[in-house]
Formats: structure tokens, sequence, C-alpha cells
């Protein structure tokens, strides 16, 4: 293997590394951060070692976990007992928490829970529905981080095993 393919290869998987740790931050897109790379690596080796299979099935899980802001609030909002309004306010408060608290996790965590237990009691005046909803919230931002932190996991394996499979 010659310097620079291997000095390529190091540093792709070096950043590919670096952004799965990152995706424990929820503000940042974790799953796009990790496909970049592993694309940007494939265009530079002309996908000799990432093949456009292997871009394809990484496309598919970015493009999954980088969506699920927009389908798992359904799942709440149907059957769990957060209105629509609420969704809305754990996302603005997610935002909020981030910013409030910087502490990966800790911050977003608190203020998705947060936003959406005070717009569902702002809603319905209840004490009931403020802890439901942010109940709601609280599995919604658990199961949504642990998507986007399982897709980037998903990203690298992909690579791994297509420069393996191609090594």
């Amino acid at each position: 293997m010659e310097l620079a393919p291997a000095l390529l290869l190091i540093v792709a998987t070096v950043l590919m590394l670096i952004t799965v740790a990152l995706s424990l931050i929820p503000i940042l897109p974790g799953p796009l951060l990790t496909w970049g790379v592993a694309l940007a690596y494939g265009l530079l080796t002309g996908w000799e070692r990432f093949t456009p299979a292997a871009a394809w099935v990484s496309t598919a899980i970015m493009l999954i976990a980088m969506t699920n802001d927009f389908w798992l609030p359904l799942f709440g909002v149907k059957g769990g007992g957060m209105s629509g309004q609420a969704a809305l306010g754990s996302f603005v408060g997610g935002v909020i928490g981030t910013f409030a608290i910087p502490i990966p996790l800790i911050g977003s965590l608190i203020g998705a829970v947060a936003g959406a237990a005070l717009v569902e009691f702002w809603r319905q005046r209840t004490t009931a529905s403020a802890v439901q909803a942010g109940k709601v919230s609280l599995q919604l931002f658990v199961v949504g981080n642990l998507i986007k932190i399982g897709a980037c996991v998903a990203i690298f394996v992909v690579y791994v095993v297509s420069l393996i499979g191609t090594g």
C-alpha cells in the first residue's frame, strides 16, 4: 500500500470514529457527518475500497436516522398522549436546553421534556397531561438518539466491511 492511500485510509477512519463519538451530542448531525466522511473517502479513492454498494447502504442508514425527528414523533403524537404542539415544544425545548445546559445529552434531554410538559400544561391546564407529555418526550428523545448513535455505528461497520471485502 502506498503512503498516500494508507494515510487517507487512516485519516478517514479516525474522522469516522470522531463523528461516531460526536453523535453523543444531540444537536450535531452525527449520521450525516459519518456518512459524509465515508462518501468523501469513496470519492477520493475512486470507490475502490468503499464501494458504491456500501455508499448506497450507508445513504439509506443516514436518511432513516436523519429523518427520525420527523417520523418518530408521529408514534408519540398518535398513541402516547402528546399533542403536536407538545411535540413542537419538545423540539424547541431541546434546542434551548442544548445551549442553556451545555452538557452533552443532559441539556437537550431536560429541555425537550420541559418543553413538552410546559406546552401540554398550557394547553390542558392539568398536571397529569403535562407529566404524560414529558414521559412521551423522554421516550422519543432516548429512542431518537439511540437511532442516531446506532446509525453512526452502522455506517462505520458498513465502511469497515467494505474495506475488508475489497482489501
